[in-house]
């Protein structure tokens, strides 16, 4: 800035390109410090350049004319009036869930309402019995759990109620005399996806195909080959008719469905809370020595699935 003499007409300038502008023209005379001083104007708001008259210089703009009013005396510097700066819109936008993440959530959800474990029906058929001991340790390899086990040996009628699904077959009298024909042994295993995990193992029900397609199977390895009946194991089709065939079997085996949330907690509030509060409630009165011997001892003796006599008749000699 400079105390030059600013004439009465400045000398419009003139629009150069689309792009550059000239503001000021160089100034002969030298800047002084601590004289030159600019002090803007305050008066409250911003005052956009369009509403300020103008007579000394102007700007032009490729789409607008601007113009900025100047004064100038001999002892102060140039009074400018500013133009308020755009107004931009920093708001975010709300953020929403894309489709790919609501399906996987979908998905996930169905997943966790399945239960965790389940059960299926595995028979070691009577030419397999003899193999018995490496069939049991390739079920625990797999990762399987053995709940029920059972060593017996099937009338006819008997054989032909549990395969009562295959009446009328062409080799279903072939089937009962051969199931018939010796011992068995049962199993009930337990593991989450049960069903399709054992067919896994097990193999086609075909021997010729287990060996071809499936070396590694149980069929393959311990079934009688060109003999479809003789294919040493048997498995569940599926959940519906390994429950079936486990209560042929074991009509007293329980499959309960796994709790989960609300029938979880409803069934600790009903169940085990009411017994769990009055063992405490009688272990703070006995005081014993050792509080959690003495507790486990005292569910052990009230067990509520447990029949329990009175004491006055508990104590009446039988």
């Amino acid at each position: 800035m400079c105390d030059c003499p600013q004439k009465q007409h400045d000398k419009t300038i003139e629009k150069i390109g689309p792009e550059t502008v000239t503001l000021f023209s160089k100034c002969p005379t030298p800047y002084r410090p601590g004289k030159d001083n600019l002090e803007p104007i305050s008066n409250g708001s911003d005052q956009p350049i369009d509403s300020v008259q103008s007579s000394n210089s102007t700007i032009y703009d490729s789409t607008k004319t601007f113009s900025i009013d100047t004064q100038s005396s001999s002892e102060s510097s140039r009074i400018y009036k500013f133009v308020c700066p755009t107004k931009y819109d920093y708001s975010e936008e709300s953020f929403k869930l894309s489709s790919v993440c609501l399906e996987t959530n979908r998905i996930k959800k169905t997943v966790e309402e399945e239960p965790d474990i389940e059960y299926t029906l595995a028979i070691i058929k009577p030419e397999a019995v003899i193999y018995r001991k490496e069939i049991e340790n390739q079920i625990y390899e797999e990762g399987f759990e053995i709940c029920q086990t059972r060593w017996l040996q099937l009338t006819p009628e008997q054989v032909a109620e549990f395969y009562n699904n295959r009446f009328g077959e062409l080799n279903f009298p072939n089937l009962v005399a051969y199931m018939s024909s010796g011992s068995i042994i049962v199993f009930v295993l337990a593991k989450q996806n049960a069903v399709e995990e054992w067919k896994r193992i097990i193999g086609p029900t075909t021997v010729t195909e287990a060996r071809l397609y499936f070396p590694d199977s149980i069929r393959a390895r311990y079934g009688r080959k060109g003999d479809n009946l003789k294919n040493a194991i048997h498995g569940s089709c599926n959940r519906e008719q390994a429950e079936r065939e486990i209560h042929f079997f074991f009509p007293r085996f329980i499959i309960e469905p796994i709790l989960r949330d609300e029938m979880a907690e409803d069934f600790l509030w009903e169940t085990i809370n009411p017994v769990l509060v009055e063992g405490l409630i009688m272990c703070c009165k006995q005081k014993p020595a050792d509080p959690i011997l003495w507790l486990a001892h005292w569910l052990i003796l009230n067990n509520p699935n447990k029949p329990k006599l009175p004491e006055d008749l508990a104590l009446i000699p039988t």
